[in-house]
């Protein structure tokens, strides 16, 4: 049964607060009874799963099942103007409690807030050999972690259109993750050093949870992401790649109305699918070239238009500053520009050693 201990957040509604059984709230029979099968009794049980996500997992409700139940106990609330509104503070705790997958370079996980966010959109782009699949490796390594490493210990998807995704340069990946979780455990508190956190984390196992769709179409692309809400579901998937994005788009289409209409129908299903399953998507972007009218100087910038770069959260621009890799955060709702130094080594994303985040001020 769920824990009704945990704290809840400041200035919470009062169904936070109450022990009305669940009796008085209305649910259909099915979900009551599994409710109860689980020991969910009161509003405060269910309070006690914190959000639709841990209280499907805890009472065997689908997702939209567990999201009745909380919009139900929400029915009634003094103050609010819709039913299932959210207060403030709700939302704060929500993304209090969210984790962010690891890069594995401590300057681009400061620049992104702590590293990749879940129930977003993060956009990376950049020019050929920058570094934008073997970040995407990186992660899907990263958020296998176990929790007592700060992981999220879920599967990865990998939708990959051009072909760029390397069995063998995962393992390589793979091995330099488990070897530096295994030098570090010895730094970690006995119980968890103990706890054989590391025992499925082994590279086999790692490869095993990434789930690879090869498209070699815009058919097949579209396919994949139709079916991806039932899939992650299924998998316990909690990181969603895209690489790359443009690929198919840039060349399957000579109608621009109907590809940026496909396109932003795409980026909203990834979006929704980001926040319901509290997964974070990757989308590579590939760089193209933009003449200036005014200058006569044509520059670089990203591919798909100003319509996409709308639909993505986080914007984060891959390239080559003198003979250094450089990430820079050029657009995001919550974090300042800036930009950050890394290098790729056999092991995946590291950083690169003396250099320090810079943050743009203006």
């Amino acid at each position: 049964m769920a824990d009704s201990k945990v704290a809840s957040p400041t200035h919470s509604p009062q169904w936070y607060e109450d022990s009305l059984q669940l009796t008085s709230v209305p649910l259909a029979p099915s979900i009551r009874s599994k409710l109860q099968n689980a020991g969910f009794v009161s509003v405060r049980d269910v309070k006690g799963a914190r959000g639709p996500i841990d209280l499907a997992r805890e009472t065997g409700l689908t997702n939209a099942e567990a999201s009745e139940v909380i919009k139900a106990l929400r029915l009634g609330i003094e103050g609010t103007a819709l039913a299932g509104a959210k207060s403030a503070s709700e939302i704060l705790y929500e993304e209090s409690r969210k984790l962010a997958v690891f890069t594995f370079s401590k300057d681009l996980d400061d620049l992104l807030g702590g590293g990749v966010a879940v129930g977003e959109i993060t956009e990376l782009c950049g020019c050929p050999g920058i570094g934008k699949t073997q970040a995407c490796m990186q992660l899907c390594v990263s958020v296998q972690m176990p929790g007592a490493f700060g992981g999220y210990e879920g599967s990865a998807v990998y939708i990959d259109t051009e072909g760029s995704f390397m069995a063998e340069r995962a393992k390589e990946v793979a091995q330099a993750t488990v070897s530096h979780l295994v030098s570090i455990s010895q730094f970690l508190p006995k119980h968890l050093s103990e706890s054989g956190a590391l025992s499925q984390f082994t590279v086999n196992e790692i490869l095993d949870r990434v789930h690879l769709f090869r498209c070699h179409e815009i058919t097949e692309l579209l396919a994949v992401v139709e079916s991806l809400p039932m899939y992650v579901r299924a998998h316990g998937v909690k990181l969603v790649v895209i690489d790359s994005m443009a690929f198919h788009f840039r060349q399957d289409f000579k109608d621009m109305a109907l590809r940026t209409a496909i396109l932003a129908k795409m980026t909203t299903q990834l979006l929704n699918l980001a926040k319901s399953e509290h997964l974070a998507v990757v989308s590579v972007n590939q760089i193209t070239v933009k003449p200036d009218p005014a200058s006569g100087v044509a520059r670089l910038v990203p591919a798909l238009g100003e319509s996409y770069a709308h639909g993505c959260t986080t914007r984060v621009i891959l390239s080559w500053e003198s003979d250094r890799r450089m990430a820079y955060l050029f657009k995001s709702p919550r974090l300042p520009r800036g930009k950050a130094k890394f290098t790729v080594t056999n092991g995946g994303i590291r950083d690169v050693r003396g250099m320090k985040r810079q943050v743009d001020l203006k």
